[in-house]
């Protein structure tokens, strides 16, 4: 495996490639908090949180929420339709898959991978992660491996044909995890890590897993103004700690 490990700032050189979708995946029946995706977040579902602060990337325009085609997930179709946003439709469980049928059928090259349970994404960390995969060549942009970022706040940049080359060899938890057959698998791949500046967000959680990560979801939301989309994640992570400090 090629690793490289950029701190926040830095960037390769090499050709500008255009810029990635942004793919929102998500489903209705999360193992531990089932319909946490539309679950309601001081007046706006999880999943329109999660938008709201996608749309705020200046390097991304094309956003698209891919769920699967089981009628378990209609309600994701019902919601994405008031929002204006791209849907698409593929395998419940091989995730890998659907994100290459995906690409393939709305002409996507390359995409980054967003959770649909990460209210509290922070924009400008896409943007950054997106200048990094337009001047490197790399299958995989990351702020995961390692991870120094907050779960929750999780970014990752795949090149189409790197998936179509890894999809066959992948196993069947490793297609519906998608990337970690990339960190795991043979070397050959090419990964830049983007590394947050210090350790400033060791055991933040952003994330929202649990009946209690969503209560403190709603917490935050409700701490942070009439725009929580324009919060910086240095003001989140300081609520957080904050939060945690009062319990």
């Amino acid at each position: 495996m090629v690793h490289r490990s950029l701190e926040q700032g830095e960037a390769g050189a090499g050709q500008q490639l255009s810029a990635p979708a942004i793919l929102v995946f998500a489903r209705m029946d999360s193992t531990r908090l089932p319909g946490k995706v539309l679950a309601d977040l001081e007046g706006r579902p999880l999943l329109g949180r999660v938008l709201d602060r996608l749309r705020r990337s200046s390097q991304c325009s094309r956003i698209v929420v891919a769920t699967s085609d089981r009628t378990l997930d209609d309600p994701i179709l019902n919601f994405v339709e008031t929002e204006g946003a791209e849907l698409f439709r593929g395998d419940s469980t091989d995730v890998a898959g659907r994100a290459i049928s995906c690409c393939e059928a709305l002409g996507i090259e390359s995409f980054v991978r967003i959770s649909g349970d990460s209210p509290f994404i922070p924009p400008e960390l896409i943007d950054r992660a997106v200048e990094v995969a337009g001047s490197d060549e790399a299958d995989l942009v990351t702020n995961v491996h390692p991870r120094t970022w907050p779960p929750g706040a999780s970014v990752e940049i795949i090149q189409l044909n790197s998936l179509h080359r890894a999809h066959p060899r992948m196993s069947a938890q490793e297609r519906e995890d998608v990337t970690v057959y990339f960190y795991n698998g043979p070397e050959g791949w090419r990964i830049s890590n983007l590394s947050a500046p210090d350790d400033r967000y060791k055991g933040v959680r952003l994330t929202v897993d649990t009946a209690d990560e969503l209560e403190r979801a709603r917490t935050l939301i409700s701490l942070m103004g009439s725009e929580p989309e324009m919060v910086s994640l240095d003001r989140i992570v300081e609520l957080s700690r904050a939060l945690e400090d009062a319990v």
